[in-house]
């Protein structure tokens, strides 16, 4: 490897993280692999972490063997004899610096910068894009599940409807719309990142995502039917203040909600309110939105609600905001039924020395800003298999 390329420390054995194979089997010459029959190859190579001295014709044997044993397989190559391998590798990475044109079209990504660094930015990326499109889906869910419910209960129980046309397409427009696509760029947890890879065949929509959303939902309509109906009147007419104490409560509860589906595992007081910007500007802006709905006066007559006193805001903060107290129950007492497992890496001696040396440094939990990670968090080795 040329150090001025790839700017990288010396790797020795001790960097390369082995799960429980012993140092005698991760690693494996291409005699040695040639000698293995086919039929237990892919049981052969599945703990082995360096190949060296192989041939374009063991870098495809190698590919195929992981494959077969079910794993997700990324191949780099630069030269012409490397294009078999790279196009029979799920994913094909072609240096793009000094690679040639028949591996970069053999290949699924060029890498411009020719930097081994990048595909493990490339690979937390993915996980982060993954996780956060389940954070999404919680919050989408719980809130289109609340909107239906509590639509459904005031229809069956012969109550008129708690919210006006005007007032639902502004809920699902303007307050889901940025606060829920702010999700979607979410600083991932390390415990996320450090995680085994996940399986392909995994679901996006898990149990413990459906659980989160339909208790989160549940206590949506509770408490936003609970403001209606004691907002009612004895002869069932709606009147202005009820819709606008009905669609406070609602929203409030909406944007606790989408406070709560940052994380899937951590509670609201353990989240760094200022981490994801783009979560601030967004919630900020709903909330400007939402206070001009209900005091500026044109919006008042399209929307037909009427400017509410500081005691009911206070009323209906307090009452909203056990949304989040609902969510510290789910992931502190019932982890098992509403939080999603990340299956951990064995860790070694020196693995647990660098995740311990790792935690006490400072973190940077945007994943957009890589050029300020300090040089010692950019050199933690990921579990790669290296052919050399």
């Amino acid at each position: 490897t040329n150090s001025e390329t790839y700017d990288a420390a010396p790797v020795s054995l001790s960097d390369v993280e082995a799960g429980d194979a012993s140092p005698s089997n991760i690693v494996m010459s291409g005699a040695e692999l040639e000698s293995i029959p086919a039929r237990i190859l892919p049981e052969a190579v599945a703990n082995v972490r360096i190949f060296y001295r192989v041939a374009p014709r063991h870098k495809l044997a190698i590919v195929r063997a992981l494959q077969q044993h079910g794993d997700i397989v990324a191949m780099t190559g630069d030269g012409v004899n490397d294009a078999t391998a790279l196009k029979g590798a799920d994913i094909g990475i072609a240096m793009g610096c000094k690679g040639t044109d028949v591996a970069k079209e053999a290949a699924d990504v060029v890498l411009a910068d020719d930097n081994f660094r990048t595909i493990t930015y490339a690979i937390a990326e993915g996980k982060g894009i993954f996780f956060n499109i389940r954070c999404f889906l919680a919050f989408q869910l719980s809130t289109s599940f609340a909107a239906l419910t509590m639509a459904s209960i005031a229809t069956m129980l012969g109550l008129p409807t708690p919210l006006n046309a005007m007032q639902i397409l502004w809920i699902n427009i303007i307050m889901d719309g940025p606060p829920a696509q702010s999700l979607g760029v979410e600083p991932v947890d390390d415990k996320i990142l450090n995680a085994k890879p996940r399986k392909a065949d995994d679901a996006i929509v898990t149990r413990a995502l459906l659980l989160r959303a339909i208790t989160s939902a549940a206590l949506i309509v509770f408490l936003t039917l609970k403001v209606f109906a004691n907002e009612l009147d004895d002869d069932n007419v709606v009147s202005r203040r009820d819709t606008t104490m009905t669609f406070m409560m609602f929203v409030n509860c909406d944007l606790f909600n989408a406070y709560v589906c940052r994380s899937a595992e951590r509670c609201f007081y353990e989240l760094n309110p200022f981490s994801n910007p783009a979560f601030v500007w967004a919630v900020g802006g709903s909330v400007l939105g939402q206070l001009m709905v209900i005091y500026f006066a044109p919006l008042q007559e399209i929307f037909q609600t009427e400017a509410l006193s500081l005691q009911d805001l206070m009323y209906i903060i307090l009452l909203s905001s056990s949304i989040l107290w609902l969510d510290v129950v789910r992931k502190k007492f019932f982890e098992a039924t509403f939080v999603d497992g990340y299956p951990a890496k064995s860790q070694g001696a020196d693995d647990r020395r660098r995740t311990a040396a790792k935690h006490r440094m400072r973190r940077n939990r945007s994943w957009f800003h890589f050029g300020r990670q300090s040089r010692r968090r950019r050199d933690l080795k990921s579990n790669s298999v290296l052919a050399l």
